[in-house]
């Protein structure tokens, strides 16, 4: 009888998922095209950097919340 027991990493240690490539190119044309809309919309440089501001922050917390 053996009684060797075979390695296995501890639970809970996999590495997080990455984001698809598909993942990424959706919520860059989403950021895209929301600020141009935001722009044509508003016809405003300081709202529309605003807007790119948030749309940024909203996709970086999108792509962290993921993993």
């Amino acid at each position: 009888m053996d009684n060797a027991v075979a390695s296995q990493p501890p639970a809970g240690s996999d590495p997080p998922p990455r984001p698809s490539a598909g993942t990424i190119l959706t919520l860059v044309n989403g950021v895209l095209a929301g600020v141009g809309g935001v722009f044509v919309g508003t016809h405003s440089i300081a709202i529309t950097l605003i807007a790119a501001i948030v749309a940024v922050t909203l996709a970086a917390m999108v792509l962290t919340i993921r993993r």
